[in-house]
């Protein structure tokens, strides 16, 4: 592709970028939309594809918008705000949709998308200190740090805490005892009040009346108001006998699972968080394993029969082993909890050859304003 090439979008990926053809190549440009002409020139070219640098917008969609962040472009975090929101629940709907037709095989038909607050909803934050020891976020593509007078996406109480420090060495000196040789640390907003990595432990949060324990390094949904609506939705409709919660970190499914089932045995690689779940979801059926999904499927609590398997893995899914595991095991009832669309489809395609069909698939915006999308997808055997 030559340099500042005229290109039209076709459509978002995931990820975030549009996606263009030059010559049959597909070629992928961040902060295009879908429908636009745009100047771009190459960044990166291989054999079957390029990445571009987006130049010029010449005829912009209707769905494009200023956005709000100061810093947007040059942070890492957001890469969607140059779109509306309505815009961005369209998008993802068709990203969802469009990974099941093209790993899977499979048409889900249309995609539900629960939509968040649009800003101000993200609890959990990675803040970064520049050289000069400002506030600030990891640099797009890059290993530097852009200082950020703001964060539009924050929880206000974290807005605050970081405007009010912006322009400042004040977070370097506030925190120097707490992060002693670290550039980076985690804010997590609960309530009004802002908790700091290394000046603050183990903190508590409320979902759907229930109480639960985590440690502000450990991973815990960053977008709790969304959660409200998210995991009651998950669990609905969930009875029987005995149910498995693999993947469980501190228990935040097993609490709910095991006000519907005889036995929940949850599984976490993560022995911190498994100790943690005790506390979160305790019983005197509870069966808990300090193990890999991988490890705990060749033992014998694996053997057992389950009414129901809730599944919440990372990005990159279920290893083959667990998909054989399932597919050799067939429980009745499947429930898949995904952060990614790609993947989530590539197991589903696996999940139908072994005799599931796909009853049920919802997206959840629980990251605006960034290409992510999460997914509750249920599989009955057929």
């Amino acid at each position: 592709m030559e340099s500042g090439a005229l290109l039209r979008i076709e459509k978002l990926v995931a990820g975030g970028d549009g996606l263009a053809f030059q010559d049959g190549k597909a070629v992928f440009v961040p902060f295009a939309l879908p429908g636009e002409l745009v100047r771009a020139e190459v960044a990166e070219s291989r054999r079957d594809f390029a990445s571009a640098r987006l130049l010029e917008v010449l005829e912009p969609s209707p769905s494009r918008v200023e956005a709000p962040c100061p810093i947007y472009g040059a942070c890492g975090g957001c890469n969607l705000q140059h779109l509306s929101y309505q815009g961005q629940s369209a998008a993802k709907a068709e990203i969802v949709a469009e990974a099941f037709r093209r790993v899977a095989r499979l048409d889900p038909g249309p995609v539900p998308v629960v939509p968040s607050l649009p800003f101000a909803y993200r609890n959990r934050l990675q803040l970064h200190l520049t050289a000069e020891g400002q506030v600030g976020f990891m640099r797009r593509a890059s290993n530097d740090v852009v200082a950020a007078p703001t964060c539009p996406i924050a929880l206000r109480p974290v807005q605050a805490w970081i405007e009010e420090r912006a322009g400042t060495s004040r977070a370097r000196e506030e925190l120097k005892a707490f992060i002693v040789g670290k550039d980076r640390f985690l804010a997590f907003g609960l309530g009004d009040k802002v908790h700091l990595e290394g000046r603050d432990g183990l903190l508590k949060a409320t979902v759907a009346g229930e109480t639960f324990a985590f440690h502000i390094k450990g991973f815990f949904q960053s977008n709790l108001h969304l959660l409200e609506t998210f995991v009651p939705e998950v669990v609905e409709g969930l009875e029987g006998g005995t149910a498995a919660d693999l993947f469980c970190g501190v228990g935040l499914f097993s609490r709910f699972l095991s006000r519907r089932f005889g036995k929940v045995v949850s599984v976490e690689q993560n022995p911190y968080a498994i100790e943690l779940a005790k506390e979160n979801a305790p019983g005197p059926r509870a069966e808990r394993h300090a193990l890999s999904v991988e490890d705990w499927s060749r033992g014998p609590s694996a053997r057992q029969p389950f009414d129901c398997v809730l599944v919440d893995p990372p990005r990159v899914g279920l290893s083959a082993e667990v998909r054989a595991w399932l597919s050799a095991r067939k429980p009745p009832l499947l429930v898949y909890v995904s952060c990614d669309p790609v993947t989530l489809a590539r197991d589903a395609g696996d999940l139908v050859k072994a005799g599931y069909r796909l009853e049920f698939l919802k997206a959840y915006d629980f990251y605006p304003q960034t290409s992510h999308v999460e997914c509750h997808a249920r599989f009955r055997l057929a």
